[in-house]
């Protein structure tokens, strides 16, 4: 067991200015998602970690994704402080954080790599894949019989809100990570006529562009934007300002796709007529933010607006216990 060194691997990680090795957010956007990251590994929340019984695998493989550039950092404490061996196996010429995490665990002691290339799957015990369905199923394939594999394919959240109070915090929400990954919501559902959640959205889009400016979008990025926004204006209505938009839309125009800083705005009748919308796409959905305490969905996160993008370490992972099934 390691958590000791984990736990100096986290703290020299703070030092580090991930801004250069992520050029697609804002360096105010990159530290916000940096430190929300790190302050998840909380001593606390390795204790508990470290009290879950169980034999660790001899060796692990993470395949990263394009995306959440902070979603190995989790993965890396707990498999590290367990004792596991891990290589991180980056996008080919895309290795993002991975050297910074990589140096600072090896001046450690501890056991980390990163590569981009993937004949690493063959000596993997475990596999964690981060990714496209594509991407999970083309590593499924290419794994031996005996490891074990635990993909998390594509998934997207939604915010569900009763009352107008409750929409600044999931503006912070969208603008951590500027909408990337699978906690990021694409929609508001509300009960609420538009017109009390859409002005204090705004305003809360605004003091998060200030204070998380958003990055640079892809063109492909730009084009999807502009397809939605024209959708909005025919069939609805649009509010935006600089580097955001909120889209009022018919909840028959819902799609389960996140935008940076675009937010669909639907009205529902009431609770039951939101579960039902979802639930076409109940395997797909990763988590609901919401001031609802009555709202309980099996297999889905439900936290508090403005934790969206800020899990707990200790959680199932899209339904799936991942602290238990990384252990024999």
């Amino acid at each position: 067991m390691s958590w000791t060194a984990v736990r100096r691997w986290r703290d020299r990680l703070r030092a580090h200015d991930p801004a250069p090795s992520v050029p697609h957010l804002s360096p105010q956007g990159a530290r916000a998602a940096w430190d929300a990251a790190l302050d998840a590994l909380s001593d606390e929340a390795l204790d508990q970690v470290a009290a879950i019984e169980g034999e660790p695998p001899g060796a692990a493989v993470m395949v990263c994704a394009r995306t959440v550039f902070t979603a190995p950092l989790e993965w890396c404490a707990v498999l590290l402080g367990r004792g596991t061996p891990l290589i991180l196996k980056h996008p080919t010429g895309q290795p993002g954080i991975t050297p910074i995490l990589t140096r600072e665990a090896q001046a450690l002691g501890l056991p980390l790599s990163h590569t981009d290339r993937r004949d690493v799957l063959s000596d993997a015990a475990l596999c964690i894949t981060m990714g496209s369905d594509a991407t999970v199923a083309s590593v499924d394939e290419a794994l031996p019989e005996h490891a074990r594999h635990l993909g998390f394919g594509h998934r997207f959240s939604v915010a569900w809100i009763t009352r107008a109070g409750s929409v600044a915090a999931v503006a912070q929400d969208a603008a951590l990570h500027d909408g990337a990954g699978c906690m990021s919501p694409v929609a508001l559902f509300t009960p609420l006529p538009p017109a009390q959640i859409v002005t204090p959205l705004a305003a809360a889009m605004i003091d998060a562009q200030r204070s998380i400016p958003r990055g640079e979008l892809a063109p492909a990025t730009g084009a999807t934007i502009r397809l939605r926004r024209a959708l909005a204006l025919a069939v609805g209505t649009v509010t935006e300002g600089e580097a955001w938009a909120l889209l009022e839309l018919p909840v028959a125009c819902f799609v389960p796709v996140a935008l940076p800083r675009v937010l669909a705005v639907h009205q529902v009748a009431d609770r039951a007529t939101f579960e039902a919308l979802l639930a076409p796409h109940r395997l797909g959905l990763s988590t609901i933010g919401t001031d609802d305490p009555a709202l309980a969905l099996p297999g889905v996160r439900c936290c508090a607006p403005g934790q969206m993008q800020r899990p707990p370490l200790v959680r199932h992972h899209d339904g799936v216990d991942w602290l238990r099934r990384t252990l024999g």
